[in-house]
Formats: C-alpha cells, structure tokens, sequence
C-alpha cells in the first residue's frame, strides 16, 4: 500500500539519529573509559534489549503499534546466539475499506563480532549475522465498498485469514557499551521472505517482524538499548 512508504521514510529518519549518537557515544565518554581501563578481564553474561524504533512507528499512516525484545549471549569469542520476540499491529480505515493486520513473532539466529578487542574490559562490537524469522498473525478487511455506475456499490462480504510467515535476515550492525553493561546499538537487516503466497486473497499490508507483504526482499532498521547482566569475568 502506497502509505506504507511513509514509514520507510521514518526508518530513514532514526538511522540518521541513530548514527548520530553511536558516533558521540563512540567517540565520547567511552573513550576515555578506554583509555583508562585497566582491568584486563572480560564481562560475561546475557544481555537484554529493546528496541526503540518501535515506538516510533506509531506516526506512520497507517499506524503501526508495537514492541520488540531481545537477548544474546556470547557463548564463545566472539559469537552471539541471538534470540528477538515481539508483536505488532496496524489498522487502517479508510473512504471504501478497514483492513486491520497484527500478531506476534520471532527470530532466532548468531551474530559474529569483527571488532578487534585492544582493551578485553572494552565490549563494543561490529557484528554481522543471520537470522531465521517467524511470524503468526490474522488480517482482515471488512466494510468494503466497489463503487458501481448503473447497477449500484457492490459490497463483498468480510474477509479474515490466519497466516504463517517465514523469512530469513542478513543483519549487520553496532553496538556501543557507553557505560559499564549498558550498551547502544543500531542493525541493518536484508530480509528474504520464504513464502509470498502465503494469502492467494488477499496481499498482506503488514507480516509483524517483516514488514509489508506485497515484497519479497526489504530492508529493516532496529535502534536499541540494552543491559547485560554481569554474571562473571575472565
């Protein structure tokens, strides 16, 4: 749907404001933290974020309400197990239709981190990965209104469907630690859709944790904040 390029619009939006901070945060007071570190021991444990772009998806037309959570681990050097859960929904009303689309989602998958460690107390990372992404939900459209000339509006009856998508992702992104366990970080994701015949009906506007349905590669944005809890170092 042609307003769903609204919120490509936004995505670009955060990135830009995305950048920004990661660059003050990388060149800020983490530096100095490198500088001045002398603790030569890694912090281990897993770390839990949520991403902020989220919410700012609720200004697009149509609206797009939602939430996404994560968790990694680095189980070996420099690799991350990554798991995200989240939902979403949008519901648009228009002059000759009401379409509403939502449900929940998941992705699981591992990144691995190409940031040379010069300082192991330091735990910044420049992660590139793959993700496997499911996601089930329903979507409906009902009022529907065909205008018609001579014989009259011809109004189908509501149409609803419970679907299954799957993807696949290729994610890059950063992550910056900017105080001890508390971490900024930003992803760009590739995504791949497996099934685009999912609804021989009807296009599905919004696949939650995709995107749109009308295309079958797209491009996703993630700005999140995280904490990691400091189960132990070595």
């Amino acid at each position: 749907m042609q307003n769903m390029k609204r919120m490509k619009n936004i995505s670009g939006s955060i990135s830009k404001a995305a950048l920004l901070l990661l660059a003050l945060a990388l060149f800020g007071p983490v530096s100095g933290q490198e500088v001045s570190g002398q603790d030569t021991l890694r912090t281990f444990g897993p770390r839990f974020g949520i991403d902020l772009a989220r919410f700012l998806y609720i200004l697009a037309d149509p609206s797009e309400i939602g939430a996404e959570v994560s968790a990694d681990f680095e189980i070996y050097k420099n690799i991350y197990p990554v798991i995200e859960l989240g939902y979403s929904t949008i519901s648009e009303n228009e002059e000759l239709f009401d379409y509403t689309s939502g449900g929940s989602y998941g992705r699981a998958g591992v990144d691995y981190n190409f940031l040379s460690r010069k300082d192991r107390s330091v735990h910044h990372t420049m992660t590139l990965g793959f993700r496997y992404g499911i996601s089930v939900f329903t979507h409906s459209i009902e009022n529907v209104v065909i205008p018609g000339g001579y014989w009259g509006d011809y109004l189908p009856e509501p149409y609803e469907n419970s679907l299954t998508g799957h993807w696949l992702e290729i994610v890059g992104g950063l992550k910056t630690e900017i105080v001890p366990n508390l971490f900024l970080g930003w992803s760009l994701r590739y995504k791949f859709l497996l099934n685009p015949d999912m609804d021989p009906i009807m296009i599905p506007a919004l696949i939650p944790g995709y995107g749109t349905g009308g295309e079958n590669r797209i491009f996703g944005f993630s700005y999140s904040i995280f904490y990691k809890i400091p189960l132990f170092k070595k």
